[in-house]
């Protein structure tokens, strides 16, 4: 630093500082995304099978023939007599996605239509996962001498532990590429009584149709209702985490009566958050299975569950394309699944940003009256109504999976917000303008006499605690440990129907600090609030300081997780 401040002005080496400074945030979310996300098969063009990788199966390969009509390469020996022949699941299969990502198999049989083994050649799923199916010798066998036709017409369902959704998309990959039909094997289980009674409690027995895709519910020897499952479908429809299977209840008009979340590979809680939202859970009642199926979710302002954004698009989502599948449309994908549209809620927190920025940025932050106005705005709205708060649980499932534009476009501009602000204009505007639990600490702030002081050297302390959470988020982030983020911060607490008691105790005893230590959650609890601040273009942004070693370590304890 002695070096930059030699050869460059102050103002020169403030940005420069401060672009190293931002470097590192981008780079820790980098190595978190590549941490969990693979990157996609392409779905056009197999890759050729390479002579190599068929001697592992069949070790008398010498050489290979030329392509089928079906893709499929004739094996011979040294002899040039035929011993069998391979075939590769890309690209017919590259549909079926595991984790995050298809996965191309080679399949090699011998002159009798008897798999002989299988290999991994490629995939777009993510590396841990991949490696539990790899080191599975008991999976990668366990086709060994099935016929092919055995294979298509039963499907294999044995699946690795830690690795569910990748093994199991493979079996599907396989017996899709050898002409089976595409059935579930990520939701296997048939429906029970006590799912067909959510709908109609009366039920006492149903009936699979001949296509096994939908029940007929009874009561008594009386046809009551039916229900179908939006599985196999929405199998690659991913909310937060995974697929869920959605259960659809029609009555005798073929109108939904309502809908409830089945199985799910999705994080709990907020599958959880779905299944007892009740208004969430009438959104399509009265449609009629044609009218579900050309659903413009949009048009409708269907709005998600606060707090499982994400996972509640995704059922909504997979409710149409069921529909679509149900009804045998033309078209299998979710209506204006690639437009980017506003729903009535993320246009009000458009209008709560923009008037933050007018307030902020302005003299009206000296008015009284305005920021009490305002700040009881976001309290009500951000905060109890849209359930918009930033939180690491939020930054880490972003960095994980992408910011979902489409299905949380409020939330992506709240957080663009509050970061590019105190990046380029040295104001952390989120935490001073859009906060609803900053808000209600300034609100709360010396309303009483009694105010506590500490000495400097117990601040310093309590400065700690920001800090070693957010390094915690870092590990829970990269080493994805099963940990709830939401449970270390308050701002699930706004959502406080589906609340946990750690965010509610966390909430609730940070207002009551505030009343005696101003901003005291703020201060010396918030590990968002800490994050922006850092990334905070000041004045004193030429300097590499404490804080800076310290985020250097962060980087570090990232790159040696990631190898871990």
């Amino acid at each position: 630093m002695r070096f930059l401040r030699s050869m460059l002005p102050q103002s020169a080496r403030r940005v420069f500082v401060h672009a190293l400074r931002v470097s590192l945030f981008a780079a820790i979310i980098l190595l978190i995304h590549q941490r969990f996300a693979g990157s996609s098969l392409p779905s056009t063009t197999p890759s050729p099978i390479r002579l190599d990788d068929v001697v592992r199966l069949l070790p008398d390969a010498a050489s290979l023939g030329a392509a089928n009509g079906d893709g499929s390469r004739s094996v011979d020996d040294p002899q040039q007599n035929s011993i069998g022949y391979v075939l590769q699941t890309s690209p017919q299969s590259d549909h079926i996605v595991g984790f995050s990502g298809p996965t191309n198999v080679l399949v090699a049989f011998n002159p009798d239509d008897v798999i002989s083994g299988i290999e991994i050649l490629s995939s777009g799923d993510t590396r841990e996962h991949l490696d539990e199916v790899r080191q599975s010798e008991a999976f990668l066998s366990s086709f060994d001498g099935m016929h092919r036709d055995e294979v298509a017409n039963s499907p294999h369902v044995d699946a690795v532990s830690g690795a569910t959704l990748t093994s199991l998309a493979i079996s599907e990959s396989i017996i899709h590429r050898l002409g089976g039909a595409k059935s579930s094997l990520r939701f296997s289980q048939p429906l029970t009584l006590a799912e067909m009674q959510t709908f109609f409690p009366t039920a006492d027995r149903t009936e699979l149709d001949a296509d096994q895709s939908r029940w007929d519910v009874f009561s008594g020897s009386r046809l009551i209702g039916r229900v179908i499952r939006s599985s196999p479908a929405t199998d690659n429809i991913v909310g937060y985490q995974g697929p869920s299977d959605t259960l659809i209840g029609l009555d005798l008009d073929g109108h939904v009566v309502g809908f409830t979340v089945g199985q799910s590979y999705d994080n709990e809680p907020y599958v959880g958050y779905l299944r007892e939202d009740d208004y969430f859970r009438k959104t399509f009642n009265g449609l009629s299975l044609d009218e579900l199926a050309t659903a413009d979710l949009a048009a409708m302002q269907v709005e998600g569950v606060s707090g499982a954004t994400m996972t509640s698009h995704a059922v909504a989502e997979g409710m149409v394309v069921a529909a679509q599948e149900r009804v045998r449309a033309a078209q299998q994908k979710t209506p204006d699944a690639k437009s980017f549209s506003l729903t009535a809620n993320d246009v009000g927190t458009l209008l709560v940003i923009a008037a933050a920025v007018v307030i902020g940025f302005t003299s009206l932050r000296a008015n009284k009256r305005v920021r009490i106005a305002f700040q009881l705005v976001l309290v009500c709205y951000l905060g109890l109504t849209t359930g918009n708060l930033l939180s690491q649980a939020m930054v880490v499932g972003w960095a994980k999976h992408g910011v979902p534009w489409r299905n949380a476009a409020g939330l992506a501009m709240l957080a663009i917000a509050a970061l590019a602000c105190p990046i380029f204009t040295k104001r952390n505007l989120y935490c001073s303008h859009l906060c609803p639990h900053g808000a209600v600490q300034q609100l709360v702030k010396g309303r009483i006499g009694y105010q506590l002081k500490w000495s400097r050297s117990v601040s310093k302390v309590l400065h700690i605690i920001p800090a070693l959470l957010l390094a915690w988020c870092l590990v829970v982030g990269i080493a994805g440990l099963s940990f709830s983020l939401v449970d270390i911060e308050p701002f699930d607490a706004y959502l406080f129907p589906i609340a946990g008691w750690a965010t509610v105790a966390i909430a609730v005893l940070g207002i009551v600090a505030s009343l005696f230590v101003p901003m005291a959650y703020c201060r010396f609890g918030c590990p968002t609030g800490r994050l922006l601040e850092y990334l905070r273009f000041n004045a004193k942004s030429d300097r590499w300081t404490v804080r800076d070693w310290i985020a250097t370590g962060y980087l570090i304890l990232a790159i040696g997780l990631w190898f871990a």
